[in-house]
Formats: structure tokens, sequence, C-alpha cells
């Protein structure tokens, strides 16, 4: 645990670290700032009982079977997740979740959780959002007509190519504009993208 808790205090992000159960084991200063939870309140708690984490639709997302665990524990590759987590003031805040595996002793590894705050824009970050409801930062760069073109034809179930032959222009132009539309609107597949455009009335 000694390796943890120096990674973590090494660190101005809001960062804690779990044991493979979910138990939080370390909890560093930022993550008290953030989150309101002081590190005595935190430490051996389930990160899910405390953080109560949802996706950016408000389904809960992190619990006992945590895929991010599962996967980061099982030597897999993790990408950087937007997740929604609780503070003690039982406001819901969203943040860019990257987490990385500690090696403290063989067989004994730590999850780290490094929670960055999602900020819309230069004048900072969204103080609260509503669980479950499409925020402001969806809206970070706004689609443009051609996005929302091809968001509205992937939505109708169409191809790659489909898009292409529909919207005469060529497969390799209509997934740099998806590619867009995933980055914009802060997701990770095609489907989220639907998802999210049909909540946020792109679609």
């Amino acid at each position: 645990m000694v390796r943890a808790s120096r990674t973590l205090f090494s660190t101005g992000e809001p960062a804690y670290a779990v044991d493979h159960s979910g138990e939080i084991v370390t909890w560093n200063p930022a993550a008290e700032s953030t989150f309101g939870f002081t590190e005595a309140e935190a430490v051996g708690q389930y990160c899910w009982e405390l953080l109560a984490g949802q996706d950016l639709f408000g389904n809960q997302y992190c619990g006992q079977g945590c895929p991010l665990r599962e996967m980061a524990f099982r030597h897999k590759s993790v990408k950087t997740s937007e997740l929604v987590f609780k503070t003690a003031s039982s406001e819901f805040k969203q943040f860019s979740v990257t987490t990385l595996v500690v090696y403290d002793r063989p067989g004994d590894e730590l999850l780290v959780h490094l929670c960055r705050p999602s900020c819309e824009t230069a004048e900072g970050c969204p103080t609260t959002i509503n669980a479950g409801q499409p925020t402001a930062n969806h809206q970070r760069g706004a689609l443009t007509e051609r996005e929302k073109e091809v968001l509205t034809l992937l939505s109708q179930g169409k191809s790659t190519k489909d898009v292409a032959t529909d919207m005469c222009i060529s497969a390799a132009t209509v997934r740099n504009h998806t590619q867009h539309i995933l980055h914009k609107l802060h997701v990770h597949s095609r489907f989220a993208a639907i998802n999210l455009g049909h909540k946020l009335g792109l679609v």
C-alpha cells in the first residue's frame, strides 16, 4: 500500500485506490476537497457505495462487478471513462476517470482512479449536474449541421457505406465525422452517441 499512497499523494488530481474487492484503501487530499469526504470517512468504504458511480445516462455503473476493475486486474487496457459521482453534499459531478494498476506486492495489486473534473469551457467546470440528465458538458463543441446529418442517418441503422452514399461523400469522411461526434459528445461508441443524440434532441 505504500507505493499506492506515494502515487496518489504525488498528484494534485482527485485520486483514490481500491483493492480487488473495491474497498477504498487510499484517498488523497485532492479527493477530500473535491468529493467532500475525509480520508477517514472514505477509507474502508466500497467505492460504489460511497460515490454511487453512474454513466452519463444515469444508469448505475459502479458495483461489485465493476467492469473497469475487472479489466484492470486482468491486465487489460482500460480507456478513460466519463462517469458521474456523488459528493458528500449529495450533489452529482462529472469526471473523466483514468485508471492504473499499482503493484504493491505480487497478488496484492491496487487500482488507482484519477478523477479529473470534466470542464466544458475555459471558464471552468460545471458545479453540479442532475443524476441521469444530460449535461451542458456534452455540448462542449456543438455539432455542425453535417455532423447532425451523419448522426441522424446512423440512428436510422445505416452503415458507414450507406451514410456515405446518401450524403454523396466518401466512407473515410463519414468515419471522420463520426469520430468528431464521439469526441464532442464525450462518448465511446456510435450506440452511445445515438442515445445521447436523442436525449439532446440532435436527431
